[in-house]
């Protein structure tokens, strides 16, 4: 496979572009521990849902920028 010499900030930069699913798979390919981060993600899902619920959201109809968003603000409260 050829190799590509792009430098490491033209990369950086290039991961603020990515729609939110692309974030996602580049945080999988990244952390190796990313299935247990899913898996938890998950067993949370219905308590996220109360939050977002108190908080006047539909966490089924925020998307993946507006989940992140509630989730950090969250894990700064």
């Amino acid at each position: 496979m050829p190799q590509i010499d792009v430098p490491e900030q033209q990369i950086l930069e290039s991961l603020d572009q990515l729609s939110p699913s692309a974030r996602k798979e580049a945080i999988r390919r990244l952390l190796p521990g990313s299935q247990f981060l899913d898996r938890a993600i998950e067993s949370f899902g219905p308590r996220l849902e109360a939050i977002a619920r108190q908080r006047g959201l539909n966490w089924s109809t925020l998307s993946d920028e507006a989940r992140e968003q509630l989730i950090d603000e969250l894990l700064h409260e």
